[in-house]
């Protein structure tokens, strides 16, 4: 079976190796496509072929104008269109929608070739108004997919609630992401003996709740107790307001920033120099950090929302109220003078990261309902001999094979 995995800003690029090397474990030939890798992207071979068709001109600019981002969008999904013509796979699945109303047009000139299949990240994304544009043609794009995947209840509730019919919804919890093991390690500042550190990473945007956390440090935790905040990752909003608060307040040296597109392997450092990990979000449906941080076994305090209060993670995390500086304050307070809760909380993260599922039994599950597309159109559509699971050539031979590597963002 030949599956086109389709990123166009590679905005889940862990996630997507993770996919693309487990679809290949079990038989499928893979391809993946979307931007230009940029600087500390690895890559390393492996069994699924790799295609930039978008953006190639905004990744050489800083801050590219929003037009052009949209043209080469276009361009993308024409030159993604002609690879679907000429390679001819059989499923074409869709993590992203990066712009709904250009993309369902190509959805619905694609939908005759290929069974089109789509992974619903995370649905705050559209009806939060972060994003306006993101959320023009979004209904008409989520009918042209034959299957979606939802990873939270929450997701499923809301596709459901945009009319996606619920037979045609995939439940499959998100699996754990491993950042990298392999490199030079990368050592971070130790921390003073009998301090506790707790870090705040990925990328930094307003719907994380940095700003809830700076306020439970400042406003609401004593003086003398022993903390090391470290926020650590790459910012997508302006951070000077908060800075500007910390630097008032009287222990400001409590907070630690190692700003920017870190690595793999110093994030890791950060996680492991941890006692214990936060993830005070406003909204979330699934989280790849949370799905990452859960194998280091760290004491997670995070919000009673989405992922964080289903299945499996409730009851294995420290939960309280989103957007409440004083609840987080408190737990965080209770956490740094209790080592023995600190111990148990580390251990139930040990216990979530075992009820996890793989990346292979992800996987095997997705191919099963790709088959089921298939067998929906009949014997005309389905795989012929050369395209049958077993193979594990590329989409294209001429083009390279990698492995990504990028720190999760979500």
């Amino acid at each position: 079976m030949k599956v086109l995995v389709v990123d166009p800003s590679l905005f889940t690029l862990p996630y997507d190796a993770a996919f693309c090397r487990a679809l290949a474990r079990a038989g499928a030939q893979v391809g993946l496509v979307g931007r230009p890798l940029r600087r500390n992207e690895n890559l390393a071979p492996v069994e699924f072929s790799f295609r930039p068709l978008f953006y190639r001109a905004s990744e050489a600019l800083t801050h590219p104008p929003t037009a052009l981002k949209g043209l080469e969008h276009a361009r993308g999904l024409a030159a993604l269109a002609r690879l679907i013509r000429r390679d001819r796979p059989d499923i074409v699945h869709l993590q992203w929608l990066a712009v709904p109303l250009l993309d369902r047009p190509f959805l619905a000139a694609t939908g005759g070739a290929t069974r089109l299949v789509f992974t619903a990240h995370n649905s705050g994304s559209f009806h939060d108004a972060r994003s306006r544009l993101q959320a023009l043609g979004l209904d008409g794009a989520l009918r042209r997919f034959a299957a979606i995947l939802a990873h939270t209840e929450k997701t499923r509730a809301w596709l459901e609630a945009r009319g996606v019919e619920p037979s045609r919804i995939l439940l499959l919890p998100h699996p754990p992401l491993e950042l990298a093991a392999d490199g030079p390690a990368e050592p971070v500042p130790p921390t003073e003996p009998g301090v506790a550190t707790v870090l705040l990473w990925g990328a930094i945007k307003p719907y994380k709740g940095l700003d809830v956390l700076v306020r439970a440090v400042v406003h609401h935790l004593p003086a003398e107790l022993p903390l090391r905040v470290v926020v650590a990752g790459r910012p997508f909003m302006d951070l000077a307001p908060l800075r500007a608060m910390i630097d008032a307040a009287p222990h400001r040296d409590r907070f630690r920033f190692d700003l920017g597109f870190l690595s793999e392997a110093r994030l890791a450092a950060w996680i492991r120099a941890a006692d214990i990990v936060v993830f005070p979000y406003r909204t979330v449906d699934g989280s790849g950090a949370l799905a990452a941080t859960a194998r280091f076994g760290k004491p997670i305090v995070a919000s009673a929302i989405g992922t964080f209060a289903e299945e499996p993670a409730r009851g294995l995390l420290e939960l309280v109220p989103s957007g409440d500086p004083a609840a987080l304050a408190a737990r965080l307070q209770a956490l740094i003078l209790d080592p023995e809760r600190r111990r148990a909380a580390g251990a139930n993260t040990r216990r979530l990261a075992q009820l996890l599922p793989s990346w292979d039994r992800f996987a095997a599950a997705c191919l099963e309902r790709y088959e089921q597309l298939l067998a929906e159109r009949g014997p005309a559509s389905a795989p012929s001999a050369g395209r049958a699971r077993g193979s594990l050539r590329p989409l294209d031979p001429a083009c390279s094979r990698h492995q990504t590597r990028q720190p999760p963002r979500s």
